[in-house]
């Protein structure tokens, strides 16, 4: 039996969130083993389970899910950009998420998802050009994997969506 502290009210429907998150955290360590091919390895298909919570759970669901799927891709493959880099990444990764799930909760998903390709294929790597040790060469080797990746990611969350959205209770 789950011990509580005295006065903390955990309902089931906590309880079936947090695993239910742990569940997208795992499908997306699975997926990224799934590679696109990019410079550095570390596009793959870890996103679409965060992309996906975000629709079906919420922006802060997906931002945590997005978040974990970036770090342990980057694990996968040895932190490639280094660990606080690709922490940065992963801050970047929950925010493009979160975003995602706000603009389809209020209603829109295909402009939820060509929003995501955008920021997480374009202006995510754009924000590297100021940084020196990567500059526009970077952002160029980037910029088609990711767009690729992103679209990928949204394009298999956004049919997973639309089937799942009121056949699954969570």
């Amino acid at each position: 039996m789950l011990k509580v502290e005295k006065g903390v009210k955990t309902s089931r429907l906590e309880i079936r969130k947090i695993s239910i998150l742990g569940i997208f955290i795992a499908i997306s360590v699975v997926g990224s083993f799934i590679k696109i091919p990019s410079p550095f390895g570390t596009v793959a298909f870890d996103s679409a389970p965060a992309f996906l919570a975000a629709l079906l759970l919420g922006p802060t669901s997906g931002a945590l899910v997005g978040f974990m799927g970036h770090i342990l891709t980057s694990l996968n493959v040895g932190f490639p950009l280094s660990i606080p880099i690709h922490l940065f990444i992963s801050l970047e990764m929950a925010f493009v998420c979160a975003v995602v799930g706000i603009i389809y909760k209020k209603g829109f998903l295909i402009p939820a998802l060509m929003v995501g390709v955008l920021l997480n294929g374009v202006v995510l790597p754009a924000s590297f050009i100021l940084i020196p040790q990567f500059g526009v060469s970077f952002f160029v080797a980037m910029i088609i994997p990711l767009v690729i990746g992103s679209a990928l990611n949204l394009i298999v969350s956004g049919t997973l969506v639309r089937y799942l959205k009121g056949r699954i209770k969570i």
